[in-house]
């Protein structure tokens, strides 16, 4: 997606700005000993940034979708049949017998594997293999024959699938990365923007300890714990924040620097959406119809305008992050605090950085300005340039200027902005439609796919927990639900300006629309765990409290007395008279816990039902 919709560029001349490399490069340094330099005189927010710990909920999500998009688009990328032919993409693009022998894709491709190792002799040190393995050697530069690659995908679907599910988390990570690697470096004639965004997050995931949470090695330690005597079940282990953190700095430069590229007059116009989605190799089916009529209503270039600028823009969520924080900390008395001439000369440093970088865009503006174009506003195109570093080098200081009026002045002005206009809500879910609209009408590769992966990280553990609980609400009966003179009284001014009648077809159309079973709801019902009286038994029910991610688990001592020492399993849902047990305890627990969420779709074939219940319990550990 990042090169496909610049082809549509007018001919225009182009601007070499290579001259100016070296000079940029140097500016490029100094800003950055600046930024290490604010660091060092404020090494509590370097700490507060980034060496600190954080829920692992976030990022153990990330892990599941991330991990099923690699695995998923490997699946389909090696099991689609290619065009006319009856063999597999993976024996074309990976082995000896299609495009390439295994010789000619290590002459090409292997970077100084050809010249440190040799067929017959192989390495002449032993720490050439490390050199080669810092180049862009693959595995299948040794050997490409059709067993031995499909070996190397079966170990790689493997190794993501326990990665998945959060087996040896850390250890498949890496083999996982390693194998993933190993195919891409293999030959780069298929790749796509999406598949360098997966190689850049795969590799990021390898410091991130993301299988302390929804995973096998999590469940395991807790399990373990309450087994042999821990008074309470055990918390889940926070995490190190620096590597998501990297990859929130990472999702931001990939959607700038794809805004920024966007340079031709086609997204000026609003044009470049139209004609991507009028060609065939892009477009799912056929829509020219939908797409002109999309197109003169005004939706399109609109759209195209509204996606060129949120790309370009999306940085200043890094900005809502920062005031966010700094409010909602220096509130609590909790923001870092520090002498007034280490703030005043990190300041300082900070805004010598941003006047160097001021230059730098100026220098870039050269890129966008042609020669022969007229000069916007009348100002003659050099004057323009100068212009425009002036007004980047001024922001800080309107920037700084709008906050503290907003804040003294409009608090109620100040906390919209701060929430909604530089909130994560409002760019993520700007870019989750976005890629969703990507995704359903264009063939533009995984990029979509990969880069929704990554937005649970962005997430929060108290954001993840009331997900959770709304998922397992349910409609709040009509009776319960407020009447039009309660939601009335909790409503703004502005509301009850409108007249009775408007007031009153508003809450009709709430009512019929489906809109109060979303707004108004209740928990879900209840399960009541029936265990016995001794240690062990309550031990042994407490481990369903690693899988009640909705807490809709209750535990009561059972005054039933069973003739075995723990029993067999007893559940009661909430309404029900009747006490399941066996594989009907187990088929219910399936409904509650996601982590036993696959074996729902088979949960309703005969026969296959109970013998899923009991393989639940077992795996519950309550058989």
């Amino acid at each position: 997606m990042i090169g496909l919709l610049l082809a549509f560029k007018k001919d225009k001349p182009s601007i070499d700005v290579s001259a100016h490399a070296d000079d940029i490069t140097t500016l490029i340094l100094y800003a950055i000993v600046l930024i290490i330099a604010f660091f060092v005189v404020r090494p509590e927010l370097w700490r507060r940034m980034l060496l600190v710990r954080v829920d692992p909920r976030p990022a153990a999500l990330m892990r599941i979708s991330y991990g099923f998009v690699v695995l998923w688009t490997f699946l389909d990328l090696a099991f689609t049949k290619g065009t006319g032919a009856a063999e597999f993409n993976f024996t074309f693009l990976f082995t000896d017998e299609g495009l390439w022998l295994t010789d000619m894709a290590r002459r090409n491709y292997s970077g100084d594997l050809k010249t440190l190792w040799d067929p017959e002799m192989g390495f002449e040190h032993w720490y050439d293999i490390f050199k080669a393995l810092w180049g862009r050697m693959s595995i299948l530069h040794f050997r490409s024959d059709p067993p031995f690659v499909m070996a190397v995908f079966g170990a790689m679907f493997t190794s993501l699938t326990l990665m998945i599910f959060g087996f040896k988390t850390r250890v498949m990570t890496i083999v996982s990365w390693f194998l993933v690697e190993s195919v891409y470096r293999y030959s780069p004639v298929y790749y796509t923007g999406g598949d360098t965004v997966t190689r850049v997050f795969m590799f990021l995931a390898m410091f991130a300890n993301w299988g302390q949470a929804y995973s096998i090695d999590a469940w395991w330690r807790r399990r373990k714990a309450i087994l042999k005597g821990s008074r309470v079940v055990p918390p889940l282990r926070k995490i190190a924040a620096w590597p998501m953190r990297l990859m929130f700095l990472q999702l931001a430069i990939i959607y700038c620097a794809t805004g920024l590229l966007k340079s031709g007059s086609t997204w000026k116009t609003g044009t470049a959406l139209y004609y991507a989605l009028n060609l065939e190799h892009f477009y799912r089916f056929p829509q020219s119809g939908l797409v002109a009529t999309a197109h003169h209503i005004g939706l399109l270039p609109a759209s195209s305008i509204a996606v060129h600028w949120w790309e370009m823009l999306f940085p200043v969520v890094f900005l809502g992050l920062f005031i966010n924080a700094y409010e909602r900390e220096r509130k609590d008395g909790t923001w870092p605090k520090a002498a007034i001439w280490r703030q005043v000369l990190g300041w300082c440093t900070l805004l010598a950085a941003w006047l160097i970088g001021a230059h730098v865009a100026g220098v870039a503006a050269h890129y966008y300005l042609q020669p022969k174009s007229d000069a916007p506003l009348g100002i003659p195109r050099e004057h323009l340039i100068f212009v425009f570093r002036i007004a980047v080098a001024l922001i800080p200081f309107a920037a700084a200027a709008v906050y503290f009026v907003l804040r003294r002045f409009l608090p109620r002005v100040f906390d919209f902005v701060r929430k909604w206009c530089l909130g994560r809500r409002l760019w993520l879910v700007v870019g989750f439609n976005m890629h969703i609209g990507i995704d359903i009408s264009m063939n533009v590769g995984v990029f979509a796919n990969v880069m929704m992966g990554v937005y649970f990280i962005w997430l929060s553990g108290e954001e993840i927990e009331f997900v959770w609980r709304y998922f397992f609400s349910r409609p709040m009966d009509v009776a319960d639900r407020p009447s039009q003179a309660d939601r009335e009284a909790v409503m703004g001014k502005s509301f009850h300006r409108l007249p009775s009648k408007a007031r009153g077809a508003l809450f009709w159309v709430s009512r019929r629309s489906g809109l109060d079973r979303l707004l108004y709801r209740q928990p879900g019902k209840r399960y009541t765990v029936l265990h016995q009286q001794d240690e062990q038994a309550i031990r042994y029910a407490a481990l369903l409290r690693c899988w009640d991610t909705g807490h809709r688990l209750d535990f009561v001592a059972d005054d039933d007395e069973h003739k075995s020492e723990r029993g067999p399993l007893r559940v009661q849902i909430e309404g029900d008279k009747n006490v399941l047990t066996g594989a009907a305890a187990g088929r219910a627990l399936v409904r509650i816990f996601p982590g036993l969420w696959l074996f729902r779709p088979f949960m309703w074939v005969p026969g296959l039902g109970s013998a899923l219940g009991l393989l639940a319990l077992r795996i519950l550990k309550q058989k």
